[in-house]
């Protein structure tokens, strides 16, 4: 069995080695006529039917940008897998927290709210590239500070865990291999708020 941390860092690099040849490919193919490459408010810039051409219009735009993309954030990270855990989960049979109205409802509008952020967030994308950046910046800030709530609810013990000097049985690499034993949550696990 492949240790979990290789298969994470192999995923992470190929999809980072990906995303740097894709962006990179923009900037060498770059034909100087297109106005994504511009910067701030300009009479040329129109974010869907609008002309962001003053300070005021880019800073609300950008002001929108980083709203929309925190409360995305929160919505995926913390209430999504309410909903992922009691919807989609073919092993959980018996709910307790929903009845099954609310979970339909609370399913489905969760999902439209996450279908149509997609779509204001690719209009975002395409607008301007100091915006598809303001855009990543505070998704990355979003998830940092959800990922870090998250974190900060769980307690980490290495009980359970072993250390074995060799990835591959009989040889002498000297690479650590350390495993985890599974253990499911909880399905009355609480959310702390």
């Amino acid at each position: 069995m492949l240790n979990k941390v290789l298969i994470l860092k192999y995923c992470i690099v190929i999809n980072i080695l990906f995303l740097f040849i894709f962006i990179l490919s923009f900037f060498i193919e770059n034909n100087k006529v297109s106005n994504y490459f511009s910067y701030g408010w300009s009479e040329n810039f129109n974010f869907v039917s609008i002309t962001i051409n003053t300070p005021l219009k880019y800073l609300l735009l950008c002001l929108f940008i980083i709203v929309l993309n925190m409360s995305e954030i929160f919505l995926n990270d913390l209430a999504a897998p309410i909903i992922q855990f009691s919807t989609y989960n073919p092993y959980k049979n018996n709910i307790c927290d929903f009845t099954r109205f609310e979970l339909e409802l609370y399913s489905n509008l969760i999902f439209f709210i996450q279908t149509s952020k997609k779509f204001i967030q690719v209009l975002v994308s395409l607008s301007q590239i100091d915006v598809a950046f303001i855009s990543v910046l505070s998704c990355q800030i979003s998830a940092f500070i959800a990922i870090r709530y998250l974190l900060d609810n769980k307690s980490f013990n290495r009980e359970g865990y072993y250390e074995s000097t060799n990835l591959i049985p009989n040889s002498n690499y000297g690479i650590n291999k350390v495993d985890s034993k599974y253990e499911s949550i909880n399905e009355m696990t609480p959310l702390n708020v």
